[in-house]
């Protein structure tokens, strides 16, 4: 499985540090219009596993390479497992990005003259609380997608299984940022940090654990029993 995962980060390496660029700049320009560092949190948290899932399972179906690995000694468990926890990896990755992307945005706009740019983008009026549960709905969301796209996309295929969730996703990232710079959904967000809220969300991501590692469990039988 180790060989899997380093196969699918050094397949992706060259696209990811464009990727990563491209989502703090679309990042940047939509907290800009919002004027708030919520909306860049969920941008920069969704956009890179988002394109990752998508990009290195078309990758697979590029030049013959899935049939190739298939010769090496590695089982088909081990793909599909290795699969799950490069996605992991990558989610972590996306964290750390938009966390640091967030301080950076706060500090810039912090030194800017006053009036320029919405209080919001300042970090010293930004909530830091809010911007966190932000990150930790969106990678809840991250994972919810994936524990059902990817048996989907390794049963059928990239081209066969996934034609329609694209579409469900970003429509599902989409109203998470609506309602991240929405000012009526800010106290419900800071809320979730606090008493039996931090519970139900330590809660909900116990069960999404669970949950993508029986995902990752029948993606491994189902890619057993697919021709290829």
């Amino acid at each position: 499985m180790k060989a899997m995962v380093f196969s699918d980060l050094i397949t992706a390496r060259n696209s990811l540090g464009a990727l990563l660029g491209i989502t703090v700049f679309v990042a940047a320009f939509i907290a800009v219009g919002s004027g708030t560092l919520l909306v860049a949190a969920a941008c920069m948290t969704a956009m890179v596993p988002f394109m990752y899932l998508f990009s290195i399972s078309a990758y697979d179906e590029q030049n013959g390479w899935e049939r190739f690995r298939l010769t090496l000694p590695i089982s088909r468990r081990q793909v599909a497992y290795g699969r799950y926890l490069s996605m992991l990896i990558i989610t972590g990755i996306a964290v750390i990005v938009s966390l640091l992307g967030c301080v950076a945005l706060g500090l810039v706009a912090d030194v800017l003259p006053a009036g320029m740019v919405a209080e919001g983008l300042m970090l010293s009026h930004a909530d830091v609380e809010a911007i966190l549960v932000v990150v930790m709905a969106v990678v809840l969301m991250l994972l919810f997608s994936a524990a059902f796209t990817l048996p989907l996309v390794l049963r059928f295929g990239m081209t066969r299984g996934a034609r329609i969730v694209p579409v469900v996703l970003m429509l599902a990232l989409s109203a998470i940022m609506v309602l991240a710079g929405s000012d009526a959904a800010a106290p419900g967000v800071q809320e979730l940090l606090s008493g039996p809220h931090a519970l139900i969300m330590a809660g909900a991501f116990i069960v999404m654990l669970v949950l993508y590692g029986a995902s990752a469990w029948l993606s491994g039988r189902l890619y057993e029993h697919r021709d290829i």
